[in-house]
Order: C-alpha cells, then structure tokens, then sequence
C-alpha cells in the first residue's frame, strides 16, 4: 500500500472542509471495505473531519 503525499493532503483538505461545514461524516469518500489505500485515506479523512467540525453546544 502506497499513499501518496498528494492523495493524503486531498483527503486532509476534504475532511476539514467536511468538518468546517457540518456535513455527515458519511460524506468521507473513502470507502471502509476498500483496499488498503482507502482505508488509509479514510483514517487521514476522519482524523481531519474530527479536529475541525464544530462540538455541538460550544457555540463554534
């Protein structure tokens, strides 16, 4: 398995996005059951999704 630095700053890019504007975390492109490349690229996805969507009640 080989993820490219292009490929992991997508997914970084994405997930904040996703995150800033309070999407669905099923909005994450990366499929759970796909090789190891999605799954890498998912785990980058949702670790950037999570530091950047607002909590809910922190008034962000």
């Amino acid at each position: 398995m080989s993820v490219s630095n292009v490929d992991r700053r997508a997914a970084i890019t994405f997930g904040r996005l996703a995150g800033e504007r309070g999407m669905s975390v099923t909005a994450c492109p990366y499929s759970a059951s796909g090789d190891g490349r999605a799954k890498a690229l998912r785990l980058v996805w949702m670790r950037s999704y999570l530091r950047h969507r607002p909590v809910a009640g922190s008034g962000r």
